[in-house]
């Protein structure tokens, strides 16, 4: 009977564990040849200790907030790369991917890159170093759930999980 037990509870502590670490990892992955896709868009996302303009859109103000603790809190410059095959889809807006790697947002100064890509059309996310280590689990603004949340909470910034501001 204790042996049941022991082996019940030996059980249940792994599925949570599963369940809590599985809650850290992309959903997204690595897309090789990422650094070879068009660069659609550059920039910076300010350092911790920089005012936000207000006057900003909403998403670049939360997406600043989000990110602005990496390199130390120094924020990090960043380029949008869109996989080639997902151009159209990108630019038109009307959310018709393919299935696969969609856009990395690069932040150059740490090397990272935040995925998205598409699974039977809908969006999957995911936090890499530039080696393809999943990194999702290294800060709490790069777990998927947060992705989602931001990509859907921004009516026309985003479609379909593909922000554009």
């Amino acid at each position: 009977m204790r042996f049941l037990i022991a082996v019940s509870f030996l059980a249940m502590t792994t599925l949570t564990l599963s369940a809590v670490h599985a809650g850290a990892e992309s959903q997204a992955l690595f897309p090789k040849g990422w650094d070879g896709w068009p660069v659609a868009k550059m920039g910076s996302i300010p350092g911790a200790k920089t005012p936000i303009d207000a006057s900003l859109p909403p998403i670049v103000q939360a997406t600043f907030k989000t990110y602005n603790w990496v390199h130390d809190g120094a924020g990090s410059a960043y380029n949008v790369r869109i996989n080639p095959a997902q151009q159209k889809a990108v630019t038109e807006g009307k959310g018709n991917f393919a299935d696969g790697p969609t856009a990395v947002l690069d932040l150059t100064d740490i090397k990272v890159i935040l995925v998205t890509e598409h699974l039977m059309g809908e969006p999957q996310y995911g936090a890499f170093s530039y080696d393809g280590k999943d990194v999702s689990g290294i800060h709490p603004s790069l777990d998927p759930k947060v992705c989602t949340t931001c990509h859907t909470g921004y009516g026309e910034a985003c479609k379909h999980g593909v922000c554009s501001k």
